[in-house]
């Protein structure tokens, strides 16, 4: 091939993969030399027909990065791997596993030989084999299957492969055989998911016969073959399998569900779980696989149904499986990512009653640990806190509950609230008008005992004005707690939510509340301003010094304790600075480039209370906290 052929085969590969890049000067040619090749559109050449610029790009790859390296495949497979991520535009017709397949479909090479002469035991190496030779195999007309299983355990957790061999499996299917055959011959936990993947397509192509092969594989004695033979029960589709047989395998798997071993117990789980996805009518398996007792069985299930199991979401018991799960007791946490993902969509889809009363079940189910909700199911808080009576509704349930471990859920709703910058919450209006005199003071001491940040005790506080016959049955409450604990605790807060109504003039019942509580908070307070500061009291600027310093090198310390072990640690590089104003990155021994430090705060309001009388607004905080509606009512 002359210089020229190989420049337009160049060509051809920029075409298909990065045509905003070409310029012909860097290639080598001119226009003259595309004459009959290709034609120029808008500055950018342009191959007629698609078959031939394939060909030559593949020729390309072939010449270039192929050939060149066959006697240090390593370099090969990291060169082809750069190829596919650098294919913009043509990505998705993996060029560079074309190219080397065919050259192994016409005898010049072996392309799973290669993979294992360029096997090195390192991690990254065997990322990159296995992402080249998975996306090789389907295209291969025929391989070496002892081969093939050698490269598969090689590899090990890079299990890129085993799927790879299963589509090449379904367009041989005399081969299926003989690779379950080699995968039993030396069983091997590298080779699991290949041993499935075999029984799979096996019944895909001849029913009846896999099917018995898979009821005696499942009673095998070795575990390597025994559980991915009772997983493969599950990904069968059983779409149009005679019932029967669907009865035998789930009556196989209920058996397994039974077992001391947990590595059963929760493989047939997840067998009976796939089950359902294509016999529906089979669900009761997912009620008993519920019952079960163990760590990962709510993950298990809400993750399935929310993400392998969208087909199932028009069945009649879909939203019973999640009820399900809300009385599960002891759920760990991070249980609830495909749950959340659910009820989000649940709750914005209008099943709003739905979705709060699995909360509710939830919550008293978890009360004792009090988990966070913001924290287990972020996407259905997202929606919840879009709606403000919602929110406020469940604020009063939780503030107001005797169980310690509610307030203490309703606290951290509410420091996430703090964290999005949500500050004007209120109780909606509905909720409070059900509640007695004795409820509404109950609620206050909750409120006070419970809302730390003075934005939101104010506006919550301030709310409760807005009920019905307020003037007459919760004006003075509002008065006493707004002026004594909350205008004493918070006065900036107070004043910057009382003073715009005040300001506004219109003279009904809540402004003229409002004037008269900033009233009273400036005849507490102007008597203090007249008061002298005792400067002696300040501490000196050297003490300020070393109190900064003291408390710089405690935080230091708590920070190095506290990501010691992090991963960030471990695969960055720390590099000590006495002093500076820019920051910079070191990769290779090579300095980057600085980037300005910026700095940035966070500012909370602490209640004067805490300060002057520690004590003593401990203790009033607990009696609050402790409380009982029936005590305030007597």
């Amino acid at each position: 091939m002359d210089d020229k052929e190989a420049k337009l085969d160049q060509l051809a590969w920029l075409c298909l993969t990065k045509p905003e890049s070409i310029k012909l000067d860097d290639i080598g040619l001119t226009p003259e030399d595309l004459v009959n090749e290709c034609q120029m559109i808008g500055g950018t050449p342009s191959f007629a027909d698609p078959e031939k610029v394939r060909a030559r790009a593949i020729r390309h790859l072939q010449a270039t990065v192929i050939e060149p390296q066959l006697q240090a495949s390593a370099e090969m497979f990291d060169g082809l791997l750069r190829c596919q991520t650098a294919s913009g535009a043509g990505r998705a017709d993996k060029l560079p596993a074309v190219a080397l397949a065919q050259l192994h479909n016409n005898g010049s090479i072996e392309a799973v030989q290669l993979g294992i002469d360029a096997f090195d035991g390192t991690d990254g190496r065997s990322y990159r084999i296995g992402r080249v030779v998975s996306d090789v195999i389907p295209l291969l007309d025929a391989i070496d299957i002892p081969n093939v299983l050698i490269l598969v355990r090689l590899l090990e957790a890079k299990g890129f492969l085993s799927p790879a061999i299963g589509d090449w499996m379904k367009r041989h299917p005399a081969e299926i055989e003989h690779v379950l055959e080699g995968c039993l011959a030396a069983p091997h936990s590298a080779l699991t998911s290949l041993v499935r993947i075999s029984l799979i397509v096996g019944v895909q192509h001849d029913k009846d016969p896999w099917l018995k092969r898979v009821h005696t594989l499942v009673s095998a004695a070795d575990p390597l073959i025994a559980l991915p033979s009772l997983e493969a029960l599950g990904f069968i589709d059983w779409s149009d399998v005679d019932s029967a047989e669907i009865d035998r395998a789930v009556v196989v798997i209920r058996d397994r569900l039974q077992a001391d071993d947990a590595n059963v117990r929760n493989t047939a789980a997840r067998a009976g779980l796939y089950l359902v996805d294509t016999a529906p009518d089979r669900h009761a398996l997912v009620d008993e696989i519920a019952a079960l007792e163990g760590p990962d069985v709510v993950r298990l299930i809400g993750d399935h149904l929310a993400y392998d199991a969208n087909q199932l979401r028009a069945q009649p018991w879909y939203l019973d499986k999640i009820d399900l799960l809300a009385a599960k007791a002891g759920q760990e946490s991070g249980a609830g990512h495909g749950i959340d993902h659910i009820l989000s969509q649940e709750y914005s889809s209008g099943n709003k009653a739905r979705c709060l009363a699995w909360l509710e079940t939830w919550a008293r189910t978890n009360a004792e640990r009090a988990p966070s909700v913001p924290g287990e199911f972020p996407q259905l808080f997202a929606e919840i806190a879009k709606d403000g009576d919602a929110i406020g509704t469940l604020l009063i349930a939780w503030l107001m509950a005797d169980d310690i471990g509610y307030q203490r859920m309703g606290r951290k709703i509410l420091d996430e609230l703090s964290l999005r910058e949500v500050r004007d919450i209120a109780f909606p209006v509905s909720a409070l008008d059900a509640l007695t005199s004795g409820g509404l003071l109950h609620l206050v001491r909750r409120t006070l005992a419970n809302v730390f940040r003075d934005h939101q005790r104010v506006s919550l506080v301030w709310s409760i004005t807005r009920t019905n016959d307020a003037e007459t049955r919760v004006f003075p409450l509002v008065f006493e707690v707004m002026a004594r604990f909350i205008g004493h605790d918070y006065p900036v807060a107070t004043r910057e939510h009382l003073e715009p109504l005040v300001a506004t003039g219109e003279g009904d019942a809540r402004t003229r509340l409002a004037q008269q509580i900033l009233d009273a908070m400036r005849a507490y307070y102007e008597p203090l301003k007249a008061l002298p500061v005792v400067e002696e009291l300040r501490p000196s600027s050297e003490q300020k010094i070393r109190f900064e310093k003291e408390r710089g090198r405690l935080m230091n310390e708590a920070f190095e304790e506290a990501s010691k072990d992090s991963f960030f640690r471990q695969v960055a590089t720390s590099i000590p600075l006495k002093a500076g104003r820019s920051m910079f990155f070191m990769r290779d021994g090579e300095v980057g480039e600085t980037t300005p430090m910026m700095s940035a705060s966070h500012s909370v309001a602490v209640p004067r209370s805490e300060t002057i009388d520690k004590v003593g607004s401990d203790m009033q905080r607990r009696q609050f906290i402790l409380g009982k509606l029936e005590d305030d009512r007597a």
